[in-house]
């Protein structure tokens, strides 16, 4: 498979938030895959707020002795009271310090007092770099998720590139090696790493200049002045476009961070934006220019407003979002010494020989040895603003990892009551301690969360990869209906249908009028093999329950079906997920696919998707006829008073002759395994290609409130073929 495919699935993802056109239906071909997480730690909806605090000594050495008593915290300027407290300590303490064990203090508030992990972004940028540079990167990447990331951290991945722009290719997981993979299939569709040669081929020339005769008041008199091409000045002014378009997309991605709680540390990968585009530079001696005026060897630029207006702007967002900046220079990876550099510059251009003064005289402000033209600058100041580090050289990745590792390696967790109210306002934190000499790192403070109409759409479409792969939003709490799936072979194509039943106190929260279902297949290995996306108005279906379908085909195996239904006006969501096993279908004898429970009953409005429509192969209510305007699929449980079910039980019958298959069945209690015998009658049979469908009435005989699996045991008269096969059930009182 190639490296598009693999990626393919995430650009569909991006692609929902961005309100682009339906994707292409489900597959069973593996795409990228992406894996179930545990639940973010958030604290929006509730009540307590937890701030992760690092604090180092003079030395830069973590300090590991400090006590809740010894924290003094403000909100806005207001004293709060501490009272949730954790240390954590990831490495061991230096030797000769005192052995204090974690200080942990748990108040009755609920929820319980939630960990707060370490967090790490692994940014990659494509578009500030060159092979090498992005080839070592990705060696130091998979040496940190090896040798730093410990157990609980949450790491994601990220790249920018001038053609894709930001992409999100794993969100928040503690499953490093998932990652890992990532990182190693990582590569960009096109690297631009021109814009620090044009600045530097700039500067250049505004140093040495294009031969040009300028006349004194002496006609005999004449002498090579500088003047820049103009071919530079356009190449420039298209790089700073390409810079400010990495920056403010930077800005996007810190913006959406906001609401993702704690300290988010991101390990960029980059050479940067040449401080020179945006703090501006001088070139040569000022005096000269001065006394000979324009036409000297002076050149002074005051750099580019808009781009530094971008650059604080961006700056401020990355504190406000509590991210800490590691930025790893590498441009040094990328540094080819030649022999002959100063030869291909002095003889190989018509101007620069022995018989111009350029091809004798030095400038002893040569950009080629001056940093200005590099990223240096701008990265170590977003570094030391966001209170990460900078490192000049990626080449020394083992060292400078490590140095991540213990100052992020010991942080404590603070926690105090507030009252949060959806207006997206922000809140100003001050941590202080009582001990002096000591530095601390945490958040600049919070924003409350904020109407779903103000969301970016970056924010959008972390909530939908939080929705998708996570059971609670870190953006919303959303609400939860029923699912099931079935699993069942016609056409020779063995396929999964997901069912989901959405409740009207479900469908009355989405009051705008364009919602998208999206509906996604997971392997047993948690990767994603598939998705639909649905677009309608759920807001006319008001006081309806709603019946929603989508498919996909699969190999056997045992699969994971997940729903997401998002309003995109008011950002009212819901989410539901199910199980389900494709058996082989047998070449011969008789098979038994899910059976699909219905109640004799209808309310709901169907809907299902238009991908599954036009895909053209076999449909699902071919091998699950029934009245619509009779019967219900059963999803959820089943209320103790309905005393009988049906069952649609489809049954594969290859190589048998005029099959005669009786069915028995019964309950298996989920909690005592005690077995019920239950009442099975064939109503009614029904043939659909090579299916026999089964059309039964289940008797169940009174049977207490409980979780059950519902087992159906089938045998064919002639040829004594057997099959079984089971679903769940669940009665309420």
């Amino acid at each position: 498979m190639s490296i598009r495919e693999r990626w393919s699935m995430v650009g569909l993802l991006s692609a929902f938030c961005l309100f682009a056109a339906p994707p292409p239906p489900l597959r069973s071909t593996p795409q990228e895959p992406i894996r179930f997480q545990k639940p973010l730690e958030h604290n929006v909806a509730v009540t307590l707020k937890l701030v992760q605090v690092y604090v180092i000594d003079k030395k830069g050495k973590p300090v590991q002795d400090l006590r809740k008593s010894d924290f003094h915290v403000t909100d806005n300027g207001v004293p709060v009271t501490i009272t949730e407290f954790e240390k954590h300590v990831l490495e061991p303490p230096a030797a000769g310090a005192a052995a204090t064990g974690p200080e942990k203090l748990l108040s009755s508030l609920t929820p319980p007092l939630q960990p707060m992990t370490r967090k790490f972004f692994l940014f990659f940028d494509f578009a500030f770099n060159n092979q090498r540079g992005i080839n070592k990167s990705k060696e130091a990447a998979l040496h940190f998720i090896d040798r730093e990331l410990k157990p609980g951290d949450e790491v994601g991945l990220v790249s920018y590139g001038s053609i894709g722009g930001l992409a999100i290719h794993e969100f928040l997981t503690t499953d490093h090696a998932k990652v890992r993979d990532a990182v190693k299939y990582l590569s960009p569709q096109k690297l631009v790493g021109r814009v620090g040669d044009i600045e530097e081929q700039y500067w250049r020339q505004a140093a040495e200049g294009t031969a040009t005769k300028v006349s004194h008041s002496d006609p005999d008199v004449g002498t090579m002045t500088p003047k820049v091409p103009q071919v530079y000045n356009w190449q420039r002014q298209e790089s700073k476009s390409q810079s400010a378009n990495f920056l403010l997309k930077l800005t996007s991605f810190a913006e959406a961070l906001r609401y993702v709680p704690g300290q988010k540390h991101i390990v960029l990968f980059t050479t940067g934006v040449a401080s020179t585009m945006i703090y501006g530079a001088q070139q040569g001696d000022p005096i000269e220019s001065v006394l000979i005026g324009n036409n000297s060897r002076s050149r002074f630029d005051t750099g580019d407003h808009i781009l530094r207006t971008i650059n604080e702007d961006l700056l401020k967002q990355l504190s406000a979002a509590n991210c800490t900046v590691f930025a790893f220079d590498t441009r040094e990876s990328a540094v080819i010494p030649s022999l002959f550099t100063y030869d291909e510059q002095t003889y190989e251009t018509s101007y620069r020989d022995l018989f111009y003064d350029e091809g004798v005289r030095q400038n002893v402000n040569l950009p080629l040895k001056d940093d200005r033209v590099t990223g240096e600058y701008s990265l170590r100041r977003m570094s030391v603003v966001t209170g990460g580090k900078y490192f000049s050289n990626i080449g020394d990745y083992e060292n400078t990892l490590s140095q991540v590792q213990a100052l992020t390696g010991m942080y404590y967790v603070l926690g105090y009551s507030v009252g949060e109210q959806p207006d997206g306002a922000y809140h100003e934190l001050k941590v202080e301690v009582d001990r002096k000499g000591c530095d601390i790192r945490t958040q600049a403070g919070y924003y409350n969360p904020k109407p779903y109409a103000e969301y970016t759409d970056l924010e959008k479409q972390l909530q939908l990869y939080d929705l998708a792969l996570s059971e609670r939003s870190f953006l919303r709490t959303p609400l939860s209906f029923s699912m099931s799936a079935l699993s069942f072979t016609l056409g020779g194509e063995s396929r999964i249908q997901v069912l989901s039943k959405i409740p009207n106190a479900v469908m009355d929260k989405f009051s705008g009028t364009k919602s998208e279902l999206v509906a996604l297949i997971f392997d047993n290995a948690d990767n994603l093999l598939g998705l639909q996306r649905y677009e309608t108005d759920l807001s006319k279906f008001k006081g309806m329950d709603v019946f929603y379908t989508s498919g996909a085909a699969a190999r056997p195996g045992g699969y994971k079906a997940r729903l997401v239904i998002r309003d995109m006006e008011n950002g009212a969501a819901a989410v539901a997920s199910t199980r389900v096993n494709v058996v082989p279908k047998p070449l011969t004898g008789l098979g038994l696919h899910t059976p699909l429970l219905l109640t004799a009953e209808s309310n709901f409005a169907y809907l299902e998707s238009v991908a599954a429509k036009k895909t053209g192969r076999a449909d699902w209510k071919d091998a699950y006829p029934y009245e619509r305007a009779k019967y219900s699929p059963l999803l959820g449980a089943l209320p103790r008073t309905a005393g009988r079910i049906y069952a649609l039980l489809p049954c594969s019958t290859a190589g048998l002759v005029q099959p005669e298959i009786a069915v028995a069945a019964w309950l298996i209690d989920a909690g005592t395994g005690e077995k019920l015998p239950l009442k099975a009658t064939v109503l009614n049979k029904t043939e659909s290609g090579s299916l026999d469908i089964l059309f039964l009435e289940l008797d169940l005989g009174g049977a207490p409130e409980g979780k059950y699996r519902i087992f159906f045991h089938a045998e064919d008269a002639a040829s004594k073929s057997i099959a079984t096969t089971q679903t769940a059930l669940v009665i309420n009182p």
